[in-house]
């Protein structure tokens, strides 16, 4: 995966990109997406400027057919998850799942709290 880290705006981009139903967004379709679902009314060149960095970035690749350009990601969803994951798990929580996890009780109901309590159990056992 890309080491590059990306705007909060190419962000919401790859995001957009990412719950996009097919493999590839048409380009028209992104811009709508995105004013639709996520309130960025942004013109078709910030979108693409948005579109050139992330593909400097190696995390989309925009291919021009005919008079439509297509959007695929490169970087999957879930990896791109797992990286942000690992580094909010290391800045804010000295790498400790279980200080997260804390942090996130509030949120969490009595059955998902203590699957991940028998899951850390687990991992503190290897």
């Amino acid at each position: 995966m890309s080491g590059a880290k990306l705007t909060e705006a190419e962000s919401v981009v790859m995001r957009c990109i990412w719950n996009y139903e097919k493999e590839e967004i048409p380009f028209l379709t992104l811009i709508e997406e995105l004013k639709d679902k996520y309130g960025k009314d942004y013109k078709r060149t910030t979108v693409r400027t948005f579109l050139f960095d992330l593909e400097a970035k190696g995390y989309a690749v925009v291919e021009r057919r005919g008079k439509f350009s297509y959007v695929k990601p490169v970087v999957k969803k879930d990896d791109y998850k797992k990286v942000k994951a690992e580094e909010v798990l290391d800045i804010w929580f000295d790498g400790s799942a279980k200080k997260f996890i804390s942090a996130l009780s509030e949120r969490i109901s009595e059955d998902e709290g203590q699957k991940l309590n028998k899951l850390l159990d687990e991992l503190d056992a290897d």
